[in-house]
Formats: C-alpha cells, sequence, structure tokens
C-alpha cells in the first residue's frame, strides 16, 4: 500500500473488520477474530507510517478488548492509539501543518483519559501516562497544559518520595520556559521540604545543592522585599553573604569554589556593582544544570 491508495485499502479492510462485527440472526459476531483484525491492521499502518489510522485501528481494538472484558488489553490498545495521534500531531507541527481544530491531539488526550479510567485508583501508571502526556506536549512547546498534567502527575504520586520529586523538578523547568519564576521556586522550596527530614547522602544532596542554586537565582531575580521576604529564603540569602567558606555544613555538600561564586555572586547583586557579573557568570557556568544556565542569563540581564 502507498498513498492515496494505500489509504484507501487501509479504510476499506477497516470497513470489511467492523462489518464483520455486525449481529446477524442466529449467529454472534466474533469480535475475537475482529480484534485480531484490528490489531494486525493498526500494526502494519504503523509500520507503513500512517499513525493517523493507526490510531483509528487501535480504538477499534480497544472496544473489541472492552466488549471481551479484556481490561488490560484495551488499556493497552487506548495508550498505544493515544500515541498514534500524538505522533501525528508532532509531526504536523514540525511540517508546519497545524490543524485549528487539533483533532489528533484532542484524540490523543481523549485515549490517554480513556486509559486511565480502566486503571485502578492507585496504580503508579497513571503517572507515567501523565508523563508521556507531558513529554509530548513538551515538544509542542504547550508548556501551559503540560504544567496541568504535570499538577495531576504529582498530585498522584505522593505515596512515591522520588516519582514526587521528579513531578516538580519538571514542573519548576516548565515554570523557568515560561518565566514563571515564583512558580519554579515554590516547586523547588517543596522538594527542599520533601527532603527536609532525610539524611543527605547521594543523590539526595545533589538534589538538595541544585535547588539551593537555582533557589539564589530565583530569589536574585524576583528581588522581594525585606519585608516579603520568607524566613527560609531569608536565610539562604544570608548564608551566602555572611556564611564562613570553613562551615562544615557548607563543605559537606559543595566544593569551596563554589560556595565563593554564589557568595560573590548574592554579593553583587545586594550591593548593585554589578561590573564582574559577566566574570561571574563565566566561572558558574560549568556547574550548573541548563535551566540554572537560563536563570543566571537572566539574572545578569537584568542587574547589567
Amino acid at each position: 500500500m502507498s498513498g492515496e491508495s494505500g489509504v484507501t485499502d487501509v479504510l476499506e479492510l477497516y470497513k470489511h473488520i467492523s462489518t464483520k462485527l455486525k449481529k446477524r440472526f442466529l449467529r454472534k459476531p466474533n469480535v475475537t477474530e475482529a480484534c485480531e483484525s484490528f490489531t494486525s491492521l493498526g500494526q502494519h499502518c504503523e509500520n507503513v507510517e500512517m499513525p493517523a489510522y493507526a490510531g483509528m485501528c487501535w480504538i477499534a481494538a480497544a472496544r473489541c478488548e472492552g466488549s471481551l472484558g479484556n481490561v488490560p488489553g484495551e488499556t493497552s490498545c487506548l495508550v498505544r492509539s493515544a500515541r498514534n495521534f500524538m505522533s501525528t500531531q508532532i509531526k504536523n507541527n514540525s511540517l508546519g501543518c497545524q490543524s485549528v481544530a487539533t483533532e489528533n491531539l484532542q484524540a490523543a488526550l481523549g485515549c490517554y483519559a480513556h486509559a486511565q479510567t480502566r486503571l485502578p485508583e492507585n496504580c503508579s501508571l497513571h503517572t507515567e501516562i501523565n508523563l508521556e502526556i507531558v513529554d509530548s506536549l513538551k515538544k509542542l512547546d504547550d508548556n501551559l497544559t503540560a504544567e496541568m498534567y504535570l499538577k495531576d502527575a504529582i498530585d498522584m504520586s505522593e505515596n512515591s518520595l522520588y516519582t514526587r520529586i521528579h513531578c516538580l523538578q519538571l514542573l519548576s523547568s516548565n515554570a523557568i520556559e515560561r518565566s514563571d519564576y515564583c512558580s519554579a521556586l515554590e516547586a523547588l522550596t517543596e522538594i527542599v521540604e520533601l527532603l527536609g527530614n532525610v539524611p543527605r547522602t547521594g543523590v539526595r544532596s545533589d538534589i538538595l545543592l541544585s535547588c539551593e542554586i537555582s533557589q539564589i537565582f530565583l530569589l536574585l531575580i524576583l528581588r522581594p522585599s525585606h519585608q516579603k521576604l520568607a524566613p527560609h529564603f531569608a536565610k539562604i540569602l544570608e548564608k551566602f553573604t555572611w556564611a564562613d567558606k570553613n562551615d562544615s555544613n557548607l563543605k559537606s555538600y559543595m566544593c569551596e569554589e563554589l560556595f565563593l561564586l554564589l557568595q560573590s555572586l548574592v554579593i553583587t547583586c545586594q550591593t548593585c556593582d554589578t561590573t564582574s557579573l559577566p566574570y561571574l557568570e563565566s566561572q558558574l557556568w560549568p556547574f550548573l544544570s541548563v535551566d540554572q544556565k537560563t536563570l543566571l542569563r537572566t539574572l545578569v540581564l537584568i542587574y547589567l
């Protein structure tokens, strides 16, 4: 199959399989056979790169699985259908062929939502599906809608510490991309609170260090007045204004060079003597993540 003839053949096969599902006098339709046929046709459409038609076939297969009482099979088919519709939307966007109605995106989100209704309430797949949606929405540059799914993922992951932290990190990154610095700061603060009562070892120390660096940048960007500065944020800035580089608490998770650079940055911004900012930016650059580099660049542009 190729081109228009391929589309026609797929539609004809789809109609032929659907016809077999119609009730006939004294004969029940063979739903299992129809399910296998829709599955085979869906796989074929994927192989010949016709994802929208594959999505249509996987929805039909999901209906068959549902009528057979096979909930896992129905859920799997719905997710596969959603991925194909989402793939179509992403491809169309990359080619500049966006549809005003965004029918493929809506079909994908509808299939994902239907799949979630078939899952047990506390199933971790709820969160995984939301994160999959977020990843696709980022490819579509739809960070605002992605934020909604990230918040749902955070609510669903309250019983899994590291999954919740991962979701909060994504939420913070999403907010930074949208220049919503208050929301980014809130997400990072929640991560710090979640890890506040656990030993600072291994990956936890790395997460806390990353959060603190980002919090410093965000506070310097937002420049809240002393009256509006929450006590825990004031402590962060004070640490890098008055703390001694030999403080054992600092040395336990931060190298001396990084501490001195951050301290210089905070003092420079607070005194408004910003001539050294470009130098500090270049020296801090190797220590920073992509989001932190974005924040530092924004910070330098604000103060210079």
